[in-house]
């Protein structure tokens, strides 16, 4: 975030670490993100770890994450916020991370997942393990924030499927995403998922725009 010089491989230096616009929703209920997934059935819990605020310097950490080839700083993030709200027992109880999906043309274009990245991070601090084959998303749809008021919910009705829901019976889910900003691409991902029988479902989100 502060321009310097890191290296290859790290994402962010000491000195933006601690600086970081972190949210500590981990240890609030009802906060803002939970607030915007609450007509969600099964929902048990929802946290992000930095909130996102355009002209600030994580606009352009998650464009660098998201557009530039950059996907560790999305690791490297994970892994921060999985130490940090492993102190609040978020991720207790939780069987399996399932990183919101791209669509393959998507994926192609872009050529990485930053929310699998995400949920790598996560994974290697909380040993959960992460599931990236039983939810797809099915329909190529504009971006998101190309949309406003009721068309983003319009925009992503019927994106997402569950393949193979009785392999997940019962489990409880963490679903992982870069940015929730209305939640609307978020719910329609968990109203997909309501196929899993049994199924308690946690979101964890890297940033919450404000």
């Amino acid at each position: 975030m502060c321009g310097g010089y890191v290296g290859k491989k790290a994402g962010l230096c000491d000195t933006c670490l601690t600086t970081l616009p972190r949210t500590e929703q981990a240890v609030l209920r009802e906060n803002m993100t939970e607030t915007a997934l609450a007509d969600v059935k099964h929902l048990d819990r929802a946290a992000a770890f930095l909130f996102f605020e355009k002209d600030h310097p994580i606009q352009g950490l998650v464009h660098r994450m998201k557009y530039a080839d950059q996907p560790m700083i999305a690791y490297q993030l994970g892994r921060q916020a999985a130490m940090e709200f492993q102190y609040a027992d978020f991720f207790d109880s939780i069987d399996v991370i399932v990183p919101m999906p791209l669509h393959k043309n998507r994926l192609r274009e872009r050529g990485y997942n930053q929310s699998e990245y995400i949920a790598r991070g996560i994974s290697d601090v909380t040993n959960i393990p992460v599931d990236t084959t039983h939810v797809e998303r099915i329909k190529d749809t504009p971006k998101q924030a190309l949309q406003e008021g009721k068309a983003r919910q319009e925009n992503v009705a019927g994106a997402f499927a569950v393949n193979h829901p009785e392999q997940m019976y019962h489990m409880h889910i963490l679903v992982v995403d870069d940015l929730i900003t209305t939640g609307e691409t978020m719910k329609a991902c968990l109203h997909a998922m309501q196929t899993i029988r049994g199924a308690t479902f946690s979101v964890f989100a890297l940033c919450k725009a404000r």
